[in-house]
């Protein structure tokens, strides 16, 4: 298009508008599939019907993976979602670390925009490290956990959770108590 046909149709516009328009369009189009990933609220995680393959079944699934047989680490890159029974983590990048017989899986490291929800119990963080064997995540990075029934959120420096006995362990630690509704019956 030549310069004189495009200011013809841009005249009495404000030469900011332009600029901002292919701002907004690119923001638009950048993020459109990665927010429909990761971004939704933990509510709407896929919920899994039953166990299939077993309790200790890790289901891994992400747009790049990489394999060094070396030191065999599995990473997982871009919208990586993890699924084990009632446990859900979602993820930018994903490690997964064998155990020194190569049989079991040892460690899983998430980083990036983590969201976790196992039953009625979710959290976020930047990084969380869990260790299979003790049934352990330990979230780090702004870490916050909820219950989605009770909607008390626990914030700390670091939160530890036990998955198999259902406690939490937390450094420097906040808990917002929030009131419960409850129905008055009078007599």
């Amino acid at each position: 298009m030549l310069p004189s046909k495009c200011n013809k149709r841009w005249a009495g516009v404000p030469w900011w508008i332009m600029p901002v328009m292919m701002g907004i369009v690119f923001i638009y189009l950048s993020g459109r599939g990665y927010s429909q990933g990761l971004q939704g609220t933990l509510e709407k995680l896929p919920a899994q019907k039953g166990c299939e393959g077993g309790a200790t079944t890790l289901d891994v699934s992400s747009e790049r993976m990489t394999f060094d047989s070396k030191t065999r680490i599995f990473i997982f890159e871009e919208k990586v979602r993890i699924l084990r029974c009632t446990m859900t983590i979602l993820c930018d990048r994903l490690q997964v670390i064998n155990d020194a017989s190569d049989k079991n899986i040892e460690r899983i490291i998430a980083t990036g925009n983590v969201r976790f929800q196992q039953g009625t119990r979710s959290a976020v963080a930047e990084r969380a490290d869990y260790f299979e064997s003790e049934q352990r995540l330990v979230l780090t990075g702004n870490p916050r956990v909820w219950d989605t029934q009770e909607h008390d959120e626990l914030t700390g420096e670091e939160i530890v959770l036990l998955l198999q006995e259902e406690k939490a362990l937390v450094k420097q630690a906040r808990v917002l108590f929030h009131p419960r509704k409850t129905s008055l019956k009078t007599p």
